[in-house]
């Protein structure tokens, strides 16, 4: 009888115990315990692959390039060609379909802060990063030039591309691309943080004369699309 019990108790304190670290595991959300030897895979699936990440170095095309370039002639599925290539063509006949319209501000920061921010800072004013690094700083979007673009000229420049700024028109729909100019309209009415440089009148016309692809103005933000850019397309 006395054995029995002390069984009994053995197997009740080690029920305890099973509880009570099952209940500080899942507190802990199951996590596996901290230890510097790697854990024991019994099936690998996708977790470790042979793979080779973006902007690395790949032997196996004859460029070296992992991130492949667009096939000549060919566009996304359900995708289109961006028309224009000059910023008079594009104010010719677009208009900004979300002039005056607020809402679509939020959209217009998020997709201004993933590709535009990067270079042109997230006030359109600042150096970034990658300027620090060498690259070309791109010009003020708060400066006067850039406010004179038409919101059709901004957008033409987003989509087409200036100077070492390469177009987004493969990568955003035309309604992301607008809301932008409307995003960088809302950072134009921000104070001016740094003082203009004057520049030579010949050289703002001699920028203009390859039809808006090497332009002095302001690089408008970095967008894109994967749709005819035509509003209500």
């Amino acid at each position: 009888m006395k054995n029995k019990r002390n069984l009994i108790l053995t197997l009740a304190t080690a029920g305890i115990v099973v509880v009570v670290l099952f209940v500080l595991w899942a507190g802990n959300d199951f996590q596996a315990l901290r230890s510097t030897e790697p854990p024991v895979q019994i099936r690998y699936d996708m977790q470790y692959q042979s793979k080779v990440g973006a902007q690395q170095p790949n032997s196996f095309f004859a460029d070296r390039k992992s991130m492949r370039d667009h096939v000549p002639g060919t566009v996304p599925r359900e995708g289109g060609i961006y028309p224009y290539t000059t910023f008079q063509e594009a104010e010719a006949e677009l208009s900004n379909p979300f002039a005056g319209i607020s809402d679509v501000l939020g959209r217009g920061k998020n997709r201004y802060n993933n590709f535009c921010a990067p270079c042109h800072s997230v006030t359109g004013q600042d150096t970034t990063e990658v300027v620090r690094k060498g690259l070309q700083k791109p010009p003020n979007l708060a400066a006067a030039n850039a406010k004179g673009y038409t919101d059709a000229h901004l957008f033409h420049v987003i989509s087409a591309g200036q100077n070492i700024m390469p177009g987004y028109a493969d990568k955003l729909k035309p309604e992301d691309r607008w809301a932008i100019v409307n995003y960088v309209r809302e950072l134009q009415k921000a104070p001016l943080k740094y003082a203009e440089v004057a520049k030579p009148a010949a050289q703002d016309s001699a920028a203009t004369k390859d039809g808006g692809a090497a332009q002095n103005g302001a690089a408008a933000p970095a967008a894109a699309s994967n749709a005819n850019p035509k509003p209500g397309n």
